[in-house]
């Protein structure tokens, strides 16, 4: 017996593509900033901030003041400001929370500032733990604003007892101060003084920014007589332009867009101009990025520098994965591109270690947590990946965030043009492609699709590979294949030709695999098409066990053409081949069961349609004479008339267009009256016997007997 593919749709697919095809968004991410200028979402444009030194009165805490007069002109306030704005005039004490670079220091300064003074805002230094401030000796200058940022083990050393005795302090001595780190762990307990940062969106920060550098200066042609005015339309020209409003809709980071930002500030381009240098701005950023996280030197515990790659790498194909099956994939990739060694004789072998080795598999004991996982994503990727703590099956998980998706083809890319050679990398995708695991497959077929882009016959090739093999799941990811390669406007004649070849040819499985496509959302893109292949498809015999031709027409209907397939479908009824007008009988029974929606949903989808004229009543009832006749689909199609009969009862309206649909399926066809008349008087009546449309039906059995 054939093995089973899981269930997939054409809605779990065209998510799985989207990343690697370039429709996630441009990549972003965190960063952090050693100083005071631009650190983060909520950074002011940037400009300097002058910085003077004061020791404190304790020999081990010290602090210094912050100027911020400057910040307030040029700052994108944080969606968090008002909630730590009011926490502060409830506790002397709060707990400003968020992860490194995403400008939580900003906004705690700034809040100070708010509250005491642009003058009055301090900087803590010297202590190692919160708790320091509660020593005797620790006595801080009353009525400022401190700032205390915190690494993680401060974080950890926070508790109840300490903010309580900081918060009496504070009040006594009129201060506030802000604690700031990444509180994510703890955030349950120190529920009452936490707020959440939530930082600008980098459109507001790009506003910001360019709104600084272009201050004092005349964008428009106002002449001698320029107010100033012309400044905030050239801004909002530039942020709302289609490129750079994708971009910053991606929530890049700060210091990408400090370049980008002082590119348009000295050129001030417009129109064409300003579209022509982001095209070369933008992709340009992109691949540096994925190059600088590809180019490893580094090693790490039982890793070598080329091991460490090609787990980034598949960190790209396989986001969303838990960590240990992306190992394992690496490790399959080192050991497609890693010759098969020479055996040499050799006296006594000096040991080696896996990072020595290169080509040798990464230490399995080695625990793919904390530190370990850390140095193996390196700084770069580690920002632009989210991370779940829970304990999963094989491991933790790794996910791009949603603003990176585009990374993960950037990454592919690059190593497609500088590290691997095409063929080593195809080879790879469809080995994932076979696992047994249904979202490894997914994801490499994914990966699969998107290497058409570079090099389309090798990726056909190396796809018909997959849609010719015995096992239904390796098909299925086949499948998805194309579905990527078609998605990609460019690819569409050849990936069309092919398949024609395919549905046309008589290799079975080929067939399947097109069956397959359309299934998973091919017939969206392509309905004309999909109505010729799958009806060379349909006359196989394979596809009277399968349900992917019928799922293939279907998606036809879901993508807006039910006219167009209902009429194909009617010519599959007269056709000679029992296989064609079978398909075209269980398709009319699967869609018979979709409702229509809102507010129409107590109608029949199809029924809706025909009162609409959408599709034609003639050729609906057509079909339900062939679905209530053929053996095959007859039990199922007589369940489901009964069903839209019960939904009608006590509908005037839904219930004149189901009698006027049995009119025309059973004139001139006597075999279903009778079959009509046996299923009311021994099915319906006796489990609907309050239905007074069955009353109605009756009188029209009798009409046309008589």
């Amino acid at each position: 017996m054939e093995e089973q593919a899981e269930p997939l749709d054409a809605d779990d697919v065209f998510p799985k593509v989207r990343g690697l095809l370039g429709h996630g968004s441009i990549s972003a991410g965190d960063m952090r900033v050693a100083g005071q200028n631009a650190t983060g979402h909520g950074a002011m444009a940037i400009g300097t901030v002058n910085v003077g030194a004061r020791d404190g009165r304790s020999a081990r805490i010290w602090f210094e003041p912050l100027a911020v007069r400057e910040l307030s002109d040029t700052y994108a306030p944080a969606a968090s400001d008002q909630q730590l704005d009011r926490r502060l005039g409830q506790h002397h004490v709060v707990c400003l929370s968020g992860p490194s670079g995403s400008g939580r220091f900003t906004s705690a300064r700034l809040a100070a500032a708010r509250r005491h003074g642009s003058s009055r805002v301090r900087l803590l230094g010297g202590v190692k733990q919160p708790g320091d401030l509660l020593a005797s000796d620790a006595t801080l200058p009353d009525g400022y604003g401190y700032v205390l940022r915190l690494d993680d083990a401060g974080v950890r050393d926070v508790d109840g007892s300490t903010l309580m005795g900081l918060g009496s302090r504070a009040e006594k001595a009129k201060m506030t101060i802000i604690l700031v780190g990444d509180f994510a762990r703890r955030r349950n307990e120190l529920a009452g003084y936490l707020v959440e940062h939530r930082p600008a969106a980098a459109a507001a920060v790009f506003r910001a920014k360019l709104r600084s550098a272009l201050s004092g200066r005349c964008v428009g042609e106002c002449g001698n007589d320029c107010e100033g005015g012309c400044l905030d339309g050239y801004v909002e020209e530039c942020t709302t332009h289609p490129e750079l409003h994708a971009y910053l809709t991606s929530e890049p980071r700060p210091e990408d867009l400090a370049p980008l930002v002082e590119d348009i500030a000295s050129r001030v381009p417009r129109g064409a101009s300003l579209r022509a240098r982001l095209a070369r701005l933008l992709p340009r950023h992109q691949r540096e990025w994925a190059a600088q996280i590809l180019d490893v030197e580094e090693t790490v515990e039982g890793w070598s520098a080329e091991q460490i790659r090609a787990f980034r790498v598949s960190c790209a194909v396989l986001a969303g994965r838990p960590v240990a099956e992306i190992r394992q994939a690496a490790w399959a990739l080192i050991e497609q591109v890693t010759p098969a060694p020479v055996t040499v004789p050799a006296a006594t072998p000096a040991p080696v270690t896996g990072a020595e080795q290169g080509g040798g598999p990464p230490a399995a004991g080695i625990r793919m947590r904390g530190a370990v996982l850390d140095n193996l994503l390196g700084a770069e990727l580690r920002r632009v990946v989210r991370i779940e703590d829970e304990w999963t099956a094989g491991g933790t998980r790794i996910a791009f965030h949603v603003a990176n998706e585009q990374l993960r083809s950037v990454l592919l890319e690059v190593a497609w043009a500088d590290w691997w050679l095409p063929e080593q990398l195809l080879d790879w995708l469809a080995g994932l492609a076979r696992a047994e695991v249904p979202e490894t497959r997914q994801l490499a077929a994914a990966a699969l699709g998107w290497s058409a882009g570079r090099d389309v016959g090798a990726a056909l090739a190396t796809v018909a590979g997959l849609a010719a093999e015995p096992r239904a799941a390796v098909r299925q990811a086949a499948a998805v294949a194309v579905v990527a390669m078609a998605v990609q406007p460019a690819l569409g004649h050849r990936v069309r030709a092919e398949l024609d070849k395919w549905a046309g040819g008589s290799e079975a499985h080929l067939r399947d695999t097109v069956a397959r496509a359309y299934e998973l959302g091919l017939s969206r893109l392509w309905p004309d098409a999909a109505l010729v292949h799958l009806w060379w498809v349909a006359q196989a015999r394979m596809q009277r066990w399968h349900n992917s031709v019928v799922r293939g027409l279907v998606e036809v209907h879901v993508g807006g053409q039910p006219g167009l397939l209902l009429t194909t479908l009617v010519d599959w009824t007269r056709s000679d081949g029992p296989e064609a007008r079978l398909h075209a009988a269980r398709t009319l029974r699967v869609l018979a069961e979709r409702w229509a929606p809102p507010p129409r949903e107590h109608w029949p989808e199809l029924l809706s349609l025909a009162g609409r004229e959408v599709v034609g009543m003639a050729d609906l009832a057509t079909l339900w004479a062939a679905a209530l006749s053929l053996p095959e689909t007859a039990y199922r199609s007589w369940r489901t008339l009964g069903w839209w009969l019960s939904g009608a009862d006590g509908q005037p309206e839904v219930a004149g267009r189901c009698l006027d649909l049995l009119r025309l399926v059973i004139t001139g066809r006597p075999s279903l009256r009778h079959r009509l008349d046996h299923q009311l008087q021994h099915v319906w009546r006796p489990v609907m016997p309050r239905n007074a449309l069955l009353d109605d039906v009756r009188r029209l059995i009798d009409e046309e007997q008589r």
